[in-house]
């Protein structure tokens, strides 16, 4: 019941972070980017396969590789992993 739950709020979240990015995309103001990363992060929660299928991506793992350079994104990693 428990694991139920929680796929459920990440995929409350994941939508949420979905519908910011779009918002992004037509406001100036509010930036897509952090939201799209949220969409991203929850839906690798819920599915394990598509957590497989992205961390199989030559372009999430060059971002990676970037991202690992600054000091708290780089803890987080590690952390992660």
């Amino acid at each position: 019941m428990g694991f139920f739950i929680s796929r459920i709020l990440w995929g409350f979240l994941g939508t949420l972070g979905l519908v910011g990015g779009i918002i992004g995309l037509m406001l100036p103001i509010v930036p897509q980017i952090p939201f799209f990363l949220l969409a991203l992060f929850c839906l690798t929660k819920i599915s394990p396969r598509f957590h497989r299928w992205l961390h199989r991506q030559i372009w999430y793992l060059k971002w990676m590789k970037q991202a690992a350079k600054f000091p708290i994104i780089g803890r987080l990693i590690r952390i992660k992993n």
